[in-house]
């Protein structure tokens, strides 16, 4: 199974962009692949409006039997043994991927995801019970997708 990491726009701060490539190109080994969506610019439209405009986006890169998980601050806390063990069923196409072609994770822009975002995800992760900024939040969930890798790989990264 494919897995599919969509990031609004560009990095921010640009100091974390050797941080982001340096876990992309890990996670290429493994079949990740990252993508940036176009976010929007903070306007005049109401932040709903901001983030239905995003997520209209990202539903035009999802395909028919993809397995959506959305980042957000109101999600379940996801553990890293948690993420091994989704990781594993993507393999073997053991629930809750059964069917499934894809797996896409995405993280909202600026506003966060809107909510028809959130409605159609099949799972909502929180990376943390803080808020932080989009450049940070990429890097603890590469990092994440890292380390739960390892662990499925029986890699000595994670030291548990």
């Amino acid at each position: 199974m494919k897995i599919c990491v969509l990031f609004p726009g560009k990095i921010k701060p640009k100091a974390l962009l050797a941080a982001q490539d340096e876990y992309a190109k890990r996670l290429k080994v493994f079949g990740v692949e990252v993508l940036e969506y176009k976010d929007e610019k903070v306007s005049s439209r109401t932040p709903e409006q901001t983030k239905q405009a995003e997520a209209e986006r990202v539903f035009k890169l999802l395909k028919v039997g993809d397995y959506l998980v959305a980042c957000d601050e109101r999600g379940k806390a996801i553990k890293t043994l948690e993420m091994a063990a989704l990781l594993r069923a993507s393999r073997s196409g053991d629930f809750p991927l059964a069917g499934k072609r894809r797996m896409v994770i995405v993280v909202g822009g600026a506003l966060g995801l809107a909510e028809s975002v959130r409605q159609k995800a099949d799972a909502v992760w929180q990376l943390s019970p803080l808020v932080m900024a989009g450049g940070v939040a990429r890097i603890v969930l590469l990092e994440g997708l890292y380390r739960a890798f390892t662990v499925v790989e029986g890699h000595p990264y994670h030291n548990e």
